[in-house]
């Protein structure tokens, strides 16, 4: 009986050691938890990543939970474990196996008598409102087994508070293995402070809340893209350790050239403990190998996030792909506390050589933003002119401050979205600095410039009359097998003067006017080392006629595939990038080698350029015209669909500007030819049909 007694006992005793949970807030994070989740914060129906599953669907004007839904993995909450869950529309996921009426729409704090036993909370959302039809509860998956994270996120979804015009997306996150659960400030808009219940209710008595409930403000932005994420993490345990150091994320670079040897290893660290780091060693291992141990200088104040670096480098003899291990250990003189979120683990490739690296900078800007005018200027003015034949450069025109520029463009506003660009004068730099135009110096440039590239690009131009051709060819210095990685190709005006507006500009450079074939890009593909890969021939054939819309917004901008912006195609350049869409770096760009065959005013609607006529030809001979900006070189030739060479025109007596040319087709078979005029950096190609 003294044995059963002292079993119950140990029971209870368990139970109530079991149910206490500490937290740690994130704020500022830039990422979701460990980096996993790179998908776009995008509503279902409106550009969600694949993979996401309906739980609870939008438009619910009265509370309602999800069916009882399966989890991927066994979840420990409060000492017990569970295989499944309800999530509510008004924020609740519960491990409870019964549910009566879904919990209310409020932002009541915790404990809620009205919230089942063994909850996740994040109370004050709704489902009702302008965004109803988008505000769906979706779930997924992420990870490897062993250390999967489970995603319940409320996409688009309202705040209570703000008015059915807000929208946010939050998240509550399930961790396979450690049992911690996450809530996840993902995005928001507009930027009004919220007023919401965060946390965890283990019974009507016991809650463990984010300091700050009911009022907890999301820091988020409207940025559809992890950069401006901040998340709190609920973890087993009755108070939050002394000395933890959790590893953030490995600062080696992906790609190493064995050329720039040797290599500094280490790691974003953050003090997620309740003491400040004064001391500790970093430690790191390569494919698992022997541990190399040095002590570091550091001070990383409670909640404080701070770059560590080993001072014994790192000497690979041979290229290939390695395993590199980092993390701190004789924290102020004691163990890590948790050494379950100590390590980052990143597989870098090591190559052979690489090639210099051309800074890609894009900029978004507008000619009604009084900033981005001191924004231009600094970079047109103070930065690019120092680096002739160093950089590229694309602007996107926007459509604020109302009635915003002109030459907005739906493809720039696809550029905006990725990188989740809410305020200009703004710039990114090779899909990772992310800061005001203003403020770029150039210190920052050649900090970008001194990072090796691996992706050679050689790319070429031709403009012909109304038509643009792009040869492009990329040649890998490592294995890439990436399907998120895609090649674009942009042509931009090099000055435009028409739409002028506000800010006090008179003159824009670089201004985007198309993607090729458009803002997706075109897929890499499966690239292997030092095989170059030959695109097909890009070709644009300008649109319609010129148009100055009245401003930037929706209704006015221009229609791309009907019409154009486009001053002086004779003025046009064309940026070639490499770029991930999901970590949105940016491997390479280039600036096409470019030649204007045949030019004519864009407003004229007649033909000119390369021209044959008649066409078709029936009389025996045909005439071919065209103009010339230099005649050195150039071979004109006449192929038939086989590829071969009919016939070949006298080049000797040609002309720089227009020429004409009658030749003979006598002994020509009916059917399709090609004439190819060819010269020193370009060529360009016209059908004719003989009858």
């Amino acid at each position: 009986m003294k044995k059963l007694i002292l079993s119950i006992f140990s029971i209870t005793l368990l139970s109530m050691l079991s149910a206490q949970y500490f937290y740690i807030p994130y704020a500022g994070a830039g990422q979701n938890p460990k980096g996993l989740n790179k998908d776009v914060e995008y509503p279902v129906g409106g550009g969600i990543s694949a993979g996401w599953t309906n739980l609870v669907s939008g438009n619910q004007v009265s509370p309602k939970w999800s069916n009882r839904t399966k989890l991927p993995f066994t979840f420990n909450f409060n000492g017990t474990n569970y295989d499944s869950f309800y999530v509510s529309s008004s924020g609740v996921l519960t491990f409870s196996s019964t549910v009566g009426t879904a919990p209310a729409y409020a932002n009541t704090a915790l404990p809620d008598a009205t919230i089942p036993d063994n909850s996740a909370c994040i109370r004050g959302i709704l489902t009702a409102g302008n965004n109803s039809n988008y505000a769906y509860i979706v779930s997924k998956t992420f990870g490897s087994p062993g250390s999967r994270q489970f995603y319940v996120t409320f996409s688009a979804y309202n705040e209570l508070n703000l008015g059915s015009a807000a929208y946010l997306w939050v998240s509550i996150m399930l961790e396979e293995g450690s049992n911690n659960i996450y809530f996840i400030d993902q995005r928001k808009y507009p930027t009004t402070a919220t007023k919401l219940t965060i946390g965890l209710q283990i019974n009507s008595t016991t809650a463990y809340s984010v300091a700050g409930s009911p009022n907890v403000n999301l820091a988020a932005t409207s940025g559809a893209d992890e950069k401006d994420n901040s998340y709190y993490r609920f973890a087993p345990g009755s108070a939050v350790p002394t000395v933890n150091a959790e590893g953030f994320s490995n600062i080696i670079p992906n790609y190493l050239a064995l050329t720039k040897l040797p290599f500094n290893v280490g790691g974003n660290f953050m003090n997620v403990g309740s003491s400040t780091i004064t001391s500790c060693d970093i430690n790191y291992s390569i494919n698992n190998g022997p541990v190399v141990t040095a002590p570091a200088t550091v001070n990383i104040a409670k909640g404080g996030r701070a770059d560590v670096t080993s001072t014994d480098v790192w000497n690979p003899t041979t290229s290939g792909i390695y395993k590199v291990t980092v993390w701190l250990s004789n924290i102020n003189g004691n163990a890590d506390e948790e050494g379950s979120n100590d390590s980052i683990t990143k597989m870098v490739n090591v190559v052979d050589d690489y090639v210099v690296r051309m800074p890609f900078h894009e900029v978004f800007t507008s000619s009604t933003c009084g900033p981005c005018y001191y924004g231009n200027k600094n970079t047109d003015e103070n930065i690019f002119p120092l680096y002739t034949d160093q950089f590229t450069v694309i602007k996107y025109q926007m459509s604020w401050p109302v009635p915003g520029d002109p030459y907005c463009t739906t493809e720039g506003n696809t550029r905006r979205s990725l990188y989740g660009v809410s305020s200009i004068p703004n710039m990114q730099v090779d899909g990772g600095w992310n800061g005001n135009a203003s403020n770029y110096t150039t210190a920052l440039f050649d900090q970008f410039k001194a990072n090796p590239a691996f992706i050679k690009i050689e790319a070429t131009h031709v403009i012909n009359f109304k038509k643009v051709t792009v040869d492009l060819k990329v040649t890998p210095l490592a294995d890439y097998n990436n399907p998120n990685i895609k090649v674009f190709v942009a042509i931009c005006e090099k000055v435009t003067y028409n739409n002028v507006k506000s800010n006090g500009e008179t003159e824009f450079y670089h201004v985007l006017k198309k993607f090729l074939p458009d803002a997706n890009g075109t897929a890499l593909g499966n690239v292997t080392k030092n095989n170059t890969k030959t695109f097909p021939t890009m070709t644009w054939n300008l649109p319609g006629n010129y148009r100055l819309p009245q401003d930037g917004q929706t209704n006015n901008i221009v229609k791309l595939a009907t019409e154009n912006t486009i001053e002086n195609l004779q003025n046009c350049e064309v940026v070639v990038f490499i770029q991930d869409l999901t970590t949105k770096e940016v491997y390479q760009s280039a600036n096409s080698v470019g030649t204007v065959l045949s030019i004519d005013d864009v407003n004229n609607t007649s033909n000119g350029g390369i021209s044959v006529y008649p066409n078709p030809s029936t009389s025996g001979s045909a005439n071919l015209s065209f103009s010339l900006n230099s005649t050195e070189g150039v071979k004109i030739n006449i192929y038939n669909t086989l590829g071969q060479i009919v016939k070949t025109i006298d080049a000797s007596e040609l002309v720089v500007g227009m020429n004409n040319i009658n030749f003979s087709t006598e002994g020509f078979s009916t059917g399709i030819y090609t004439v190819k005029i060819e010269g020193n950096g370009f060529s360009a190609t016209e059908k004719f049909v003989v009858e």
